[in-house]
């Protein structure tokens, strides 16, 4: 099928992609070779590793404040041809995906591609994951595919160079990036996932209630010993809301939403008791008066990145010994249409959550796993049971 060269931003997400509550599948490319003889004067539109030409984003997307990141990931869509005047378009065998045909016995595969064949991958992924962790709740599940994603190399040289607040416009481009079986199910010595499952009751009957705090188990001597050496922390925070269908509510995220929920970190210096007044206003004399805050975007990734849609997910990067001492996660309840508008049942209600937490260094001599497994599986308390994933 011929068609006019258009680039992906003028192509904006549609109805049903934008929900909140589930994983939202972009397109992005590997297939660069041409096979076929004809076009032999054709070139792929995209390169290696950068958005498919099928796909959709969501930089379009002015209206509303804090509207989720979509997509969330991408998978492999497949590419198209352009001619050498780069105007006019063409669908190929050889850049598409692969896929079982009607006719098994006469033409057994069939070319696939566009968002379609990006989904089916991502329902596979989510397919694996369950049968091997089949304790674990979609919320966690959700969780694993965008904690498992990776940006390809043309995608962070698109990142990358750019100030903190251009590169999370860029999440409306290419999502998480691309998740794999492996790296979602993933527990090395030096790569090694803390996954928790939990229920919060975000409001009671006058205002917030539940606040959870993790104590993360950090080796002290691992991470000494590594001083310097930079190390990376992914944290994933996934969720389920009841959404607010009324005309207005999706303009609004705390009307749309059913209830909202966050996670921070302990600074590295702040005390214990300075970081729970932060976060939560029970811990405070008067909770009216919020303590000084200095800031903490420096080493995040996205520091706005976190405070969009049900499903909240961000890198810190920084020398090991820094990572010592922020070692307490908070989980903690925002407001959504539950805490004022709701009865007094809906709104004094349970929720769940999943929450994943991997840290990472490139240096293979090390033994991060082996180190975190004997803290949680030891006699170091937790606040709350955290699983090491395997």
């Amino acid at each position: 099928m011929l068609q006019e060269v258009q680039p992906s931003d003028t192509y904006p997400i549609e109805d049903p992609a934008q929900a909140w509550n589930v994983v939202t599948v972009g397109g992005y490319t590997d297939k660069i070779h041409i096979a076929e003889p004809e076009l032999a004067d054709h070139s792929p539109l995209a390169e290696a590793g950068d958005l498919s030409p099928f796909t959709r984003t969501s930089t379009l997307w002015t209206t509303g404040r804090n509207r989720p990141f979509k997509p969330d990931i991408v998978m492999e869509a497949g590419n198209r041809a352009v001619d050498a005047s780069r105007t006019t378009v063409v669908d190929t065998t050889s850049l598409s995906v692969a896929t079982s045909g009607p006719e098994v016995d006469q033409r057994p595969l069939v070319p696939f591609r566009a968002t379609s064949a990006a989904t089916a991958e991502a329902a596979r992924l989510a397919c694996r994951l369950m049968a091997a962790k089949p304790d674990y709740w979609p919320e966690t599940i959700r969780a694993l595919m965008i904690h498992g994603a990776e940006w390809t190399d043309k995608m962070r040289f698109a990142l990358d160079p750019l100030g903190k607040t251009e590169a999370a416009r860029l999440l409306r481009h290419f999502g998480y990036g691309v998740p794999t079986y492996e790296r979602a199910i993933a527990s090395a010595e030096n790569h090694l996932a803390l996954v928790a499952q939990s229920e919060i009751q975000p409001y009671s009957a006058s205002g917030f209630q539940d606040c959870h705090y993790y104590n993360l188990p950090w080796p002290r001597q691992a991470f000494e010993a590594l001083g310097d050496e930079e190390v990376r922390l992914k944290i994933t925070l996934s969720y389920f809301v009841d959404p607010n269908p009324g005309a207005l509510a999706s303009l609004d995220p705390y009307r749309y939403q059913s209830f909202g929920l966050r996670f921070d970190l302990k600074r590295r210096m702040e005390s214990t008791d300075d970081f729970k007044m932060r976060v939560n206003a029970d811990e405070r004399a008067d909770p009216r008066r919020r303590p000084p805050i200095q800031s903490d975007t420096d080493n995040w990734r996205f520091p706005d990145g976190t405070a969009s849609g049900s499903l909240h997910c961000n890198e810190w990067n920084g020398p090991a010994a820094w990572l010592l001492a922020r070692n307490i996660l908070c989980v903690k309840p925002v407001g959504g249409w539950w805490k004022n508008r709701a009865d007094t049942a809906t709104r004094q209600q349970k929720t769940r959550y999943a929450l994943v937490v991997s840290v990472k260094t490139a240096k293979e001599d090390v033994t991060l796993h082996t180190d975190i497994n004997a803290i949680v599986c030891g006699t170091v308390p937790v606040s709350q049971d955290i699983e090491i994933g395997i």
